[in-house]
């Protein structure tokens, strides 16, 4: 491995760094930062911080982005079937759509009962908390 992001995560991370974040590094090495955070929906500056193990932001979801996005993981979603994990987070943060059957349905399973919504882990994690 070599290259500029695969350096920064060799330099930043434990010793072994996660496999996604191996991913990502290379995925800038191939094309650049820019492309990359495009690819799995945040900005350079959120891809760069990430490399350099410095991100403040919810890490877990950037990490569901790049494993949808670069290494073709999928969840079994209650409305669509099998679907990206990077095209299920995109799909939470959409707004209603009353125009499109499937988009309510969507809107209404990411805010209620899928496992996979991160508003319902957040409320299963408060919940357990109190």
């Amino acid at each position: 491995m070599s290259g500029a992001a695969i350096a920064n995560v060799q330099a930043c991370w434990p010793d072994p760094a996660p496999d996604w974040v191996i991913a990502l590094a290379k995925e800038c090495d191939r094309t650049s930062q820019k492309v990359a955070g495009t690819r799995i929906g945040y900005s350079a500056g959120t891809v760069n911080a990430v490399l350099k193990a410095s991100y403040k932001g919810d890490l877990k979801a950037v990490e569901q982005a790049v494993r949808g996005a670069l290494l073709a993981e999928t969840v079994l979603c209650p409305v669509v079937g099998d679907l990206a994990k990077d095209q299920c987070l995109r799909n939470q943060r959409l707004p209603f759509a009353p125009h499109n059957p499937v988009r309510i349905a969507l809107y209404r399973a990411c805010r209620t009962s899928c496992p996979h919504a991160r508003e319902h882990a957040k409320k299963e994690s408060n919940a357990h908390a109190e």
